[in-house]
């Protein structure tokens, strides 16, 4: 009797499988979305580089200095820089977007294989609560957009326009990510309370 009361209570303890696939799938969603807007933000961060400049993005607030040798690893990646400054602006820009493109490419990838596994093993409805993924999605992107745009401001404060648009170009596709998952929340509650 004591033994299957200790079984008991230790099955009480786990969630139910069907639960923790229906939140593994929920949250793959997120991470997938995720992914891909860190590719969007990119994408951004490149036409914003091109219409302001490479500085925009990457550049250095004028507090910052290299070594020497950091330098020299700087003009490695840019030959063709003047300066120390412009070989550094030139390599972070290459980080900020190729780095943001190579995310963006394993969400589209993970995206995929997540849809290979939908089809084959998802037939019913979901047993987490309507609104859920609108709710965690509308939160994380939120928090992360507010990150992102307040991490902008020493530089629009400070008159500083070098180095914001790394920070804008995550924020605004946040922003809107948020937003998308947002409407859809509001969508959910206005139903409910019908």
């Amino acid at each position: 009797m004591a033994i299957s009361s200790a079984g008991a209570e230790a099955r009480s303890w786990f969630l139910p499988k069907r639960l923790v696939a229906d939140l593994a799938f929920t949250l793959g969603r997120l991470a997938i979305v995720g992914l891909i807007a860190i590719g969007v933000s990119g994408g951004i961060a490149g036409a914003m580089g091109s219409l302001f400049g490479e500085r925009f993005v990457s550049g250095d607030l004028p507090d910052i200095t290299y070594t020497r040798a950091r330098c020299t690893d700087f003009f490695e990646y840019s030959p063709g820089a003047r300066s120390c400054e412009e070989a550094a602006t030139h390599h972070h820009y290459g980080e900020v977007t190729t780095y943001r493109a190579g995310a963006g490419f394993l969400g589209l990838l993970a995206l995929g294989v997540y849809l290979l596994i939908r089809r084959r093993f998802r037939t019913t409805p979901s047993t987490l609560p309507d609104g859920f993924e609108a709710t965690v999605g509308t939160t994380l992107f939120g928090g992360a957009a507010a990150a992102l745009l307040f991490s902008s401001l020493p530089f629009v404060v400070l008159g500083q326009a070098a180095g914001s648009g790394q920070y804008l170009s995550a924020g605004i596709v946040a922003l809107a990510v948020a937003a998308l998952y947002g409407a859809s929340l509001y969508r959910t509650l206005l139903r409910r309370a019908a």
